[in-house]
């Protein structure tokens, strides 16, 4: 975003460029997004969780249609997949029996 034949005083910082759709906000470098390594630490320790501690049991048709559909930036599903999360433990409350 610093191409001086396509923008004007492309080293200054300018917010409104970022409102261009075809260009996003935060790429890598020196704008990268500072809360990108703690996001991946909680959404892999959540997945983890919800993998270890739950069961899972699919709501309605028992199939699981993959077909996506685009919405914007991303590719959703076409036909969301509905579960109900069954306790499966307790993690807080189980006791470690240590050998004497």
């Amino acid at each position: 975003m610093r191409d001086p034949n396509f923008w004007q005083d492309p080293d200054e910082f300018k917010p409104e460029r970022e409102k261009v759709l075809k260009f996003l906000p935060f790429g890598s470098g020196r704008r990268v997004c500072p809360g990108a390594n703690l996001g991946y630490i909680f959404v892999e320790t959540g997945v983890g969780m919800m993998v270890q501690c739950f069961d899972w049991r699919i709501n309605g048709d028992k199939t699981v249609n993959m077909e996506e559909t685009a919405a914007r930036l991303s590719l959703t599903m076409a036909h969301p997949l509905i579960c109900t999360l069954l306790p499966r433990t307790d993690p807080l409350s189980l006791k470690l029996k240590i050998p004497s």
